[in-house]
């Protein structure tokens, strides 16, 4: 695909998704940065304010279909179509699997995969009348290599993954790729936002986990003090896969990202638990 595609990209507030959409606008598509928060909208107008009118920032909310709607029906209006879509909005929550609550899990579940396949759902019809089109979802690594005390995050992306890889099959022959992007640890705000969580899963003094919290939040703020990959490393691979004639079905980045995976599904489950538990320093919870 050349250049001056249009293309939409949810979760552009920071992170993966904002510098996504300036790579694409500086290599001269019509870019369509969704956010849900309305202050993320009025900020990134402004961020982008220099690319003139290739830039159309929205209000898109994933758990709010009637936002999904409005965006779509604008894009139809304005272009004519929607050459790629590029599912990057979710978040992560910080706890053990025996103390999310039901609608703890069910809030992951509807931003990390509900939102992103009722917003597919919507721009394939288009897509199949012209013949072409990108979608391209931002997964994660550990959709193959399970960390603890993020269970409802992983799992969430365990199952994007799945619904992602179903979808390229059901899509041949129809011309619309359909490509996974998997990081490992990247430089974003993602983390600080899922600490925020951690308060409302595990703070509480009779919590059990509150010694494995204190490791695990030890263990990352370390890691990332050491420097990791930036946002622009994935940045990279969207753009790629949006313009290459021949996209890959899946862009894994980082080694982690890159190599675990492979290791992993080698090693004996209780091996891999071992080595996953000594990289965090976690010892497990105590018994009551």
């Amino acid at each position: 695909m050349a250049t001056g595609q249009v293309v939409l990209i949810t979760g552009c507030s920071s992170g993966i998704g904002r510098s996504a959409a300036a790579a694409l606008l500086t290599r001269g598509h019509t870019v369509y940065a969704t956010a849900r928060r309305a202050e993320s909208v009025d900020e990134l107008r402004e961020a982008f304010a220099s690319f003139g009118d290739r830039t159309r920032v929205r209000r898109l909310d994933v758990t709010e279909p009637a936002t999904s709607e409005e965006v779509l029906a604008d894009i139809t209006s304005r272009e004519g179509r929607l050459d790629a879509l590029v599912n990057n909005a979710a978040f992560g929550q910080i706890g053990a699997v025996e103390e999310l609550t039901a609608d703890q899990l069910r809030r992951q579940y509807e931003v990390n995969v509900i939102g992103i396949c009722e917003l597919t759902r919507r721009v394939i019809p288009e897509m199949r009348r012209a013949g072409k089109g990108r979608i391209i979802n931002v997964s994660s690594v550990v959709a193959h290599v399970s960390t603890p005390l993020m269970g409802a995050y992983n799992s969430s992306q365990a199952a994007l993954t799945a619904l992602t890889e179903s979808l390229r099959m059901e899509m041949v022959g129809t011309g619309i790729d359909t490509i996974l992007i998997e990081p490992g640890v990247i430089a974003t705000s993602f983390r600080d936002n899922a600490m925020k969580t951690r308060d409302d899963l595990a703070a509480e003094a009779s919590s059990r986990y509150q010694a494995v919290h204190a490791a695990w939040l030890d263990r990352w703020r370390k890691r990332l003090a050491g420097g990791v990959t930036p946002a622009s490393a994935v940045a990279d691979s969207i753009v790629h896969a949006i313009e290459s004639p021949r996209p890959r079905t899946r862009y894994r980045i980082t080694a982690a990202a890159r190599f675990a995976p492979f290791v992993f599904a080698l090693l004996p489950d209780r091996i891999a638990d071992r080595i996953l538990l000594r990289a965090f320093r976690l010892t497990g919870a105590r018994r009551p």
